[in-house]
């Protein structure tokens, strides 16, 4: 029984994760050796990890001292983008979804989901563009906050409207319209 189980997590990737903190909350961030899979400010981090990635293996508490200066910076306001790897290979997304990801890793102000959707090519799908969105695993560092409503209301976020708008102010970007001026 023991070899059965040991063969089947060969191939599963060790997963660790870290938490800083962020005004009142807490961010946690999980990574393999390949980069980042999945970030979260949610209070019970696993859970939400336990979530989004079923059996993926149970995450070692190991921090990383490059996403910890990274993040820390980001929190500080010394810097507005994040430069880590994202392992690409162990997330379960469809081609439409990473093309979508691929692309809002570009945005660096805040624009409307239409504008996005412009962006991608998809100018029809807006409703498809924004479930991508919703589906970004990695918050911050592929910055889904910074998508608006055409209207420029802030509209949802994975882990609450309280911590979009926090990123927002952290960045600046709270009062501007999404526009296309804004790219």
């Amino acid at each position: 029984m023991y070899d059965l189980i040991e063969m089947e997590t060969q191939g599963q990737p060790q997963i660790y994760y870290a938490s800083l903190p962020f005004q009142d909350w807490s961010f946690s961030y999980f990574y393999t050796d390949k980069g980042l899979v999945f970030t979260t400010f949610q209070a019970d981090a696993l859970d939400a990890f336990d979530k989004r990635f079923d059996k993926a293996g149970v995450p070692l508490l190991q921090s990383n001292t490059a996403a910890d200066q990274q993040f820390s910076a980001y929190f500080a306001g010394r810097q507005t983008k994040i430069d880590l790897s994202i392992d690409w290979h162990f997330l379960s997304l469809s081609d439409f979804s990473r093309q979508v990801l691929k692309v809002l890793q570009t945005v660096t102000h805040r624009i409307s989901y239409s504008e996005l959707a412009d962006r991608v090519g998809k100018a029809k799908a807006v409703r498809a563009v924004a479930s991508a969105v919703g589906k970004n695993p990695v918050e911050v560092v592929i910055a889904c906050h910074r998508i608006v409503r055409q209207s420029g209301e802030l509209g949802q976020y994975r882990d609450g409207v309280i911590i979009k708008r926090a990123l927002l102010e952290l960045e600046g970007q709270v009062g501007q319209t999404a526009s296309r001026k804004n790219y």
